[in-house]
């Protein structure tokens, strides 16, 4: 057996007999760890040996199977199968499926391809009651009750009509459209996921013989996450291991958050009656109580939570284990949503300073709204970050420039399509560039007759016909759009989908222009497009040949859905950075920092938008018709305001319960924030949940704001985030206040005073939209990087092009070699950085070190420093001197007795640089004023080790003198920074730049030194 010693409640839950048995698990409690040894226990005592592990995803049957193998001591004692539910019945259709009609070629579709034939059903049928002016609302209505009908075991044809008038009448037609979806699925030889508990209930029931080959293959089934199944799933395994079978349902009725998608709060109280013992007595319920993730600080909190719902079935609450630290608990209030995500920047900072990896951090949010503020507060401090299932992948820029390219290349009329890839940053042209574009188009529309049933002429028409633009620059890019534009055309009538998509963007320098983003922001970049590859290439219609017309039809379903997960953003296993997730998304995850944001007033908890009433929502099933009607309220059908009273308990019981599920992430620390201002006309209030936050005991308090004060500016974007305008100077809204303010000056650029007079009155009407200009706010802290300052240090110019205005960088051979020595010795140091995921900006690399020889690893491995274990491998550290933060990455730092001696190891030749001095410099300083944590060494010392021609190491001891000197080093830099001084200072560097195509100076110092 293993070795874990389990809690007295665990040991009850292993030794429990072979019969029903419920357990109720707190949050944290170690249910899986129980489940596991439960079966090894039952496994290697001999009363069993075949038992069936059911959970909801693939990667918590993974888990589960995981934990078993590690606890078994014998592989041979009897046979585990792990499955999920809709595995579980997908695997009895495959097998049995032929006695209910569903052939074994019958293909599984995903949600995107179901929305798809929603759309194709609705299509076919003519309505009196439906409004279709917005049929992807009317798919919505259609999926949401198609999802009740499944989770009630039910067909469109079984749903009872209990409800006149217009209610009734609408979920009739949407009753009738869902008809024809299930025909088309029986026509097509199509199931989607209902279909699979629905039929394999059917199988059962209709065939005993199957259900009771089930039951003689296991002796035991454990049942995980039972509080998140719904009804139909219920049934389905009542109706095969009913009757007293050894089941064990572990759940927590506190953590029910999925009732908005068919989960039933009575699943989980009802098992002990659904799941008698043999005898028909209740099943027995054995609690799991003593927390083991978090605090007891934060349990308190998360106890104070669930006080707040009020079906709790039972009122004992998480312990933590014995000798647990408290943990912290805090609060911080802000005037504005921008204040509040700049706080938690600065927070997450400050965590990452003192050692806490960025993966450890969460920010848990209640709705996706809120995720991009924050989002972006953390990228301005160059903070990675890792955003969970936001089904926004149409967003993101680059995908959204590829998109836009494909659907202009299937149709030319698409012309905001079209606005998209012209006015983006690979032709960048303005507004104002397309006016005469969009003259033409609007003369040839205005010669055609009125009744004509042609199509208009399209902005890309004019693209090709209009020869010049009032620009030259933007002539010269907008020749360039057309000769890619008919290169991608002639490539897509003879290419595969992906194919096409992988030329466009090597036609649009897509990669190139990734390269150039900071380190997570490309690595998302490239992942997110790699993402759509995968999407593009795996996709296949349900009938038809694939074509670029029907996968951009499923693009544009898909984006019907709120966050479809098809349309998920990339993410990386693993990666080291900030988790960004909603609180659905975050159950069963944990962190030792977790943050919950935006506690306002209807956000946090949410505040109810439309409560399930089937007599007033078409797209709900009348509660008759459910399997769990006797849990229900009974609804009043002539009395609005008394059903909302019935509901409203049911909606804030989820929140509370979503708060609780949130809550209970934090394993050290737990904070609660919110701001008064969030763009709205009204300020916000503390929520119920920040309030409770406030009331805990020994709660800190990290920031308050009690006035609101005035309605902040809403945010309007500069002038100069866009092409110049080829008529105005100084942009268009100040021609606008111009023309107003001196009619002259309006006539004077007018040419003619008919067209002047003709446009002066609807200027006026304009002028009240105009924003007014932004006050500058002062600047705060200025950002830089180690490798920014060796960059200045090296060439002022250079660090211009670097770093203030960027230019692109050549793809440098050298310096991929010289970052998979520094992956390899890190990887040897500590083994767990996947190579492939290795960037340039990942470490402090001086912007001209040497190409590396082949030998330079096996350099490292006999040196002293391939023998000793350092204290920290790769740590990274931020620095504020004066009003600038200097971010970087140690390579290794090495403690003798005390003795600390900071490395960075060079692939490339020693030679004499005085530039890169400043590294080394930066290095000592952060130490010195704790960057690292609290402690400090009793002795430092910083070392250059070089391994391209054999080891040769460069060491100064580090002293105050040497830090005084040291630091006044990088203050130089910093004022030279800070002083725009960015004059050129060729070098032998000029050798290894990538912009001496563009300077003067290093040109001509190149010409008088050849290499």
């Amino acid at each position: 057996m293993s070795t874990i010693q389990p809690s007295p409640e665990q040991q009850a839950i292993i030794d429990h007999p072979l019969e029903p048995l419920r357990v109720d698990a707190g949050a944290g409690t170690g249910k899986t760890t129980t489940m596991a040894l439960r079966l090894v226990e039952l496994l290697e005592r001999g009363p069993v040996d075949t038992a069936l592990g059911i959970t909801f995803t693939n990667k918590a049957a993974q888990e589960l199977r995981t934990r078993i193998d590690e606890l078994r001591t014998d592989d041979d004692l009897g046979r585990v199968d792990v499955t999920t539910y809709h595995g579980f019945a997908h695997a009895l259709l495959t097998e049995f499926g032929a006695y209910v009609g569903v052939e074994r070629a019958a293909r599984l579709i995903t949600p995107g391809f179901v929305r798809q034939q929603l759309h194709e059903a609705l299509r076919e049928g003519t309505y009196q009651a439906l409004d279709l002016t917005s049929a992807p609302h009317r798919v919505e209505d259609m999926a949401t009750l198609a999802g009740h009908l499944s989770n009630h075991l039910l067909a469109a044809a079984d749903v009872a009509q209990v409800v006149p008038g217009d209610v009734g009448e609408k979920r009739a037609e949407l009753l009738t459209a869902l008809a024809r979806y299930e025909d088309r699925k029986r026509t097509l030889g199509l199931v989607d996921y209902g279909d699979l508990i629905r039929l394999g209930h059917t199988l059962l029931i209709e065939q005993p013989a199957v259900a009771a080959l089930m039951r003689d293959r296991y002796q035991i089934v454990l049942l995980d996450e039972y509080q998140d199944t719904n009804p139909a799933q219920r049934e389905l395994l009542r109706s095969v291991f009913g009757d007293g079978f050894p089941v064990t349902s572990v759940g927590d009725a506190d953590q029910t958050i999925y009732e908005w998608r068919g989960a039933s709060l009575e699943n989980f109280a009802g098992f002990p009656h659904h799941f008698p013992t043999a005898d028909g007595a209740e099943a027995v319920t054995l609690p799991l109580t003593v927390n083991r993730r978090s605090g007891s600080a934060i349990l308190d909190a998360a106890n104070a939570i669930a006080e707040r719902i009020t079906t709790r079935e039972h009122r004992h609450g998480l312990r933590a284990v014995d000798g647990a630290p408290a943990g912290d608990v805090g609060h911080g209030w802000f005037r504005t949503a921008h204040d509040e995500a700049r706080w938690i920047a600065e927070l997450v900072l400050e965590e990452a300073a003192g050692g806490r990896a960025w993966s450890d951090m969460a920010i848990i949010f209640r709705k996706n709204a809120q995720i991009p503020l924050i989002r972006e507060a953390l990228a301005n401090e160059d903070i990675p970050t890792q955003v969970v299932s936001l089904g926004g992948l149409l967003q993101v820029p680059e995908v959204a420039d590829l998109w836009a390219w494909l659907r202009i290349l299937d149709d030319p009329s698409d012309s905001p399509a079209l606005l998209r890839v012209l006015l983006g940053s690979h032709f960048q042209l303005g507004m104002g560039d397309l006016v005469p574009l969009a003259d033409w188009v609007r003369e040839r529309d205005g010669g055609l007759p009125e009744d004509t049933e042609a199509p208009g002429f399209s902005l890309l028409e004019a693209a090709f016909q209009v020869p010049d633009l009032a620009r030259p620059a933007a002539s010269t890019a907008l020749e360039r759009f057309r000769a890619l534009y008919t290169e991608l055309v002639e490539d897509a009538q003879g290419v595969t989908l992906v194919e096409l998509c992988r030329r466009t963007l090597a036609g649009l320098g897509a990669w190139i222009e990734v390269e150039a983003l900071s380190e997570s922001a490309a690595r998302s970049a490239r992942l997110n497009l790699y993402r759509f590859l995968d999407l593009a290439e795996s996709w296949s219609p349900l009938e038809g040949r694939p074509s670029l017309t029907a996968f951009l039809g499923y693009l544009s379903t898909l984006q019907e859905e709120s966050a479809p997960e098809e349309l998920d953003l990339a993410r990386v296993a693993r990666a080291d950075a900030v988790t960004l997730i909603t609180a659905h998304r975050a159950k069963g995850l944990e962190w030792g920092l977790v943050i919950l944001p935006a506690a306002v007033q209807g956000t946090f908890p949410s505040g109810p938008r439309a409560y399930d009433d089937p007599f007033s929502r078409p797209s709900s099933l009348p509660f008759e018709d459910r399997l769990d009607a006797s849990a229900l309220p009974r609804l009043d059908p002539d009395d609005d305001k008394a059903r909302k009273e019935a509901l409203r308990p049911r909606h804030w019981d989820q929140e509370w319960r979503t708060a609780y599920v949130a809550a209970t992430r934090a394993k050290d620390r737990l904070i609660v924030t919110g701001a008064h201002w969030y763009g709205g006309k009204r300020a916000k209030g503390p929520s119920e949940l920040f309030e409770l936050i406030t009331d805990q005991p020994d709660a800190t308090v990290h920031a308050t704001c009690d006035d609101p004060g005035e309605r902040p500016e809403t945010h309007h974007s500069s002038s100069d985030d866009v092409a110049p305008d080829p008529l105005f100077d100084d942009g268009w809204g100040d021609a606008l206040r111009r023309a107003v303010a001196d009619p002259q000056w309006s006539r004077d650029r007018a040419e003619s005073a008919a067209a002047y007079d003709d446009d002066v009155n609807q200027l006026s009407l304009r002028l009240d939209q105009l924003p007014d200009p932004i006050a500058l706010e002062p600047d705060g802290p200025g950002a830089t990087s180690v490798s920014g300052l060796v960059t200045y240090a090296t060439c002022p110019q250079r660090f211009f092009w670097s770093e203030v205005d960027r230019l692109p960088r050549r793809p440098a051979p050298w310096l991929r070699r010289g970052i998979e020595l520094h992956r390899k010795i890190e990887l040897h140091n500590r083994g767990v950085v996947p190579l492939e995921l290795a960037e340039p900006d990942t470490y402090d690399f001086a912007p001209d070190e040497a190409e590396p020889r082949p030998d330079a690893y096996t350099t490292f491995q006999a040196s002293r420093f391939g023998q000793a274990k350092p204290r920290w491998v790769e740590v990274p550290f931020r620095l504020t001197t004066g009003d600038t933060r200097i971010s970087g990455r140690i390579d290794a730092v090495y403690d003798t007795d005390g003795t600390w001696e900071v490395v960075d190891f060079k692939s490339g030749r020693h030679r004499v640089d005085p530039a890169r001095r400043v590294q080394l410099q930066a290095y000592a300083v952060a130490i010195d004023e704790g960057a690292l944590g609290s402690e400090t060494p009793d002795a430092l010392a910083v070392t250059f080790a070089y391994f391209g021609d054999g080891l040769e190491e460069v060491t100064e001891t580090v002293d105050a003198e040497w830090l005084t000197e040291a630091r006044d080093a990088i203050g130089t830099v910093l004022t030279g920074i800070a002083d725009e001084q960015y004059a050129a200072t060729p070098s032998p560097a000029c050798h290894h730049c990538d912009f001496t195509r563009f300077c003067v100076p290093g040109k001509a110092w190149l010409a008088a030194n050849p290499a």
